[in-house]
């Protein structure tokens, strides 16, 4: 093997190392899979201005969801790999400022005396869910770049 023989296979390995970045970004923040995440936030938290029997109903609707929004997630992806802690800790972050957006809107609607405050709730936190998922995929890349796995 030449070393221009060597440098070639390098550089092959490289593309396809970045192919699989793309495609594993491409596929966390698709669009299918932020809506129906954001209807599951949205259901969990409209869910509690309801009465009990239907509170049940939604929150169960809502976690059969998103579990199975997971599933297919998973089993549709066209890269497996495992998240590294770099990852964890963004989505983590992100969760909690979703959380903490979601905290503030129930409070903002309590105080203002709104009707439905969980609705209202749940409808800001779906949308920062959406937003989220957009605003922070170059982020998301630049971090998969970073850690080298592919």
């Amino acid at each position: 093997m030449t070393s221009y023989d060597a440098r070639t296979a390098l550089d092959a390995i490289h593309h396809h190392q970045e192919q699989t970045r793309d495609a594993y970004v491409r596929h966390g923040s698709s669009l299918p899979y932020m809506l129906v995440t954001a209807l599951a936030v949205f259901g969990f938290n409209a869910a509690f201005d309801l009465p009990n029997p239907w509170r049940t109903l939604i929150l169960l609707a809502a976690g059969g969801l998103m579990a199975g929004m997971l599933f297919v997630h998973h089993r549709r992806a066209p890269v497996r790999r495992k998240p590294s802690g770099a990852e964890w800790a963004f989505s983590l972050w992100l969760a909690g400022a979703v959380i903490v957006i979601l905290v503030a809107a129930g409070i903002g609607a309590r105080l203002l005396k709104l009707p439905e405050p969980g609705m209202i709730a749940g409808a800001v936190a779906a949308v920062a869910t959406l937003v989220a998922g957009y605003a922070t995929r170059p982020i998301i890349k630049a971090i998969t770049r970073r850690d080298g796995h592919g």
